[in-house]
């Protein structure tokens, strides 16, 4: 197998584990698994729940499904509304779902489940959910008089806050649409991300820790450094902001012990010379003096983008060469390249972080567009 996704089930049982003894004051822990877990494949489930999550959480019924030919009984939530017809299949796997919208959930209490529901709420996102109070008292009320269980409502962070308003406005939004509705009848309220747990302190009325890109070993907390003019120069205008906007105090440069959990490797195809002069690849990039390099059997199409790069061999640095194509790319090389190298792509001292930096993604994309195109090998240590 030339390319290979190695996710590391030790890993992950380690970040479970350390989320939940580092938050201890939720009664629930739910394992966001959606992008088909972040691109580590859904074996990773049995972990995340041995170490202390008692809640999984996806986007689609697809999702859902692949989990329960793993674990049969573990809680699901269905972040994405489903169809009216697909409630049987919703019912016969124990699924919960999300309602939405008031013309859902009349649809819904016409068709009279006997599911658990989650009330979405829209406090700035604009995306799905509820954004009026009297709408959210009526929904409360029609699932109470229905056979559907209200288990849950939830709402999710646009920011963080850093320097914006958002989240204190979104905050003072939650309060204001369940300001008629007594939260502590409902059994589950999450309104967080990996983010927000790491830098604000736990809303009062939320009793349930909702995370995704901490479980897969990136703390995604802010580091603000004290030193060097530009830190210096953000600090003044971040403090500029909080006073501005009269923000929420903001928690910086946690240390949490999680672990990254997946490393992307190749092989070497083939390693030939090029004399200067000559052209490789796409668009015949011409290089300008004898160059060694080799060829990987990656590209776009393996999640790494078109953008210039470095993989690492051996520790060392080797940066492309000529245009990225879809299933290849050359890298530059010197004598202690051999055929039988190992190429790290991502993983060791080559971060996601940077990966994420090559090709101006979001860390949570890079993780999902590696690890859903390319074989996964699990490891347990």
């Amino acid at each position: 197998m030339k390319n290979n996704v190695i996710v590391d089930l030790s890993n992950i049982g380690n970040n479970a584990r350390v989320i939940t003894s580092t938050f201890k004051d939720y009664k629930y822990y739910m394992a966001v698994l959606k992008g088909n877990a972040y691109g580590h494949g859904m074996k990773v489930v049995n972990q995340i729940i041995d170490n202390g999550f008692n809640y999984l959480a996806v986007f689609s019924l697809d999702e859902a499904l692949e989990i329960r030919k793993i674990n049969k009984t573990i809680p699901i939530l269905l972040l994405c509304p489903i169809l009216i017809s697909e409630l049987d299949i919703a019912k016969e796997n124990n699924l919960t779902i999300t309602v939405h919208d008031i013309n859902y959930l009349k649809e819904l209490i016409n068709k009279n489940y006997n599911l658990k529901i989650h009330l979405k709420l829209d406090t700035g996102m604009n995306r799905l959910g509820f954004k009026d109070s009297a709408e959210v008292v009526y929904a409360v009320n029609a699932i109470k008089e229905s056979k559907y269980t209200l288990e849950g409502i939830y709402s999710h962070f646009s920011t963080i806050g850093l320097f914006d308003p958002y989240y204190d406005r979104q905050v003072r939004k939650f309060k204001e649409l369940t300001s008629l509705v007594d939260l502590s009848e409902i059994p589950m309220v999450h309104f967080s991300s990996s983010v927000i747990i790491l830098t604000h302190k736990k809303l009062e009325s939320v009793n349930t820790l909702r995370c995704g890109i901490l479980l897969y070993g990136y703390n995604v907390c802010p580091f603000i450094s004290k030193s060097g003019l530009k830190n210096k120069l953000r600090n003044l205008r971040n403090r500029y902001y909080q006073r501005k906007y009269k923000l929420s105090k903001l928690t910086t440069n946690i240390s949490i012990d999680v672990k990254p959990c997946m490393k992307f490797v190749t092989r070497i195809l083939q390693i030939k010379n090029i004399k200067s002069g000559e052209t490789i690849g796409y668009g015949a990039t011409k290089v300008t003096k004898d160059t060694k390099v080799a060829i990987l059997p990656i590209g776009y199409s393996n999640g790494i983008g078109k953008n210039k790069r470095y993989v690492l061999i051996n520790g060392n640095k080797y940066y492309s060469v000529g245009e990225i194509a879809m299933n290849m790319m050359a890298i530059e090389i010197d004598n202690k390249v051999k055929i039988d190298d190992e190429v790290v792509v991502l993983g060791d001292e080559l971060t996601l972080g940077k990966v994420a930096d090559f090709n101006n993604n979001t860390l949570s994309e890079t993780l999902i567009n590696i690890g859903n195109s390319n074989p996964i090998t699990y490891k347990e240590d």
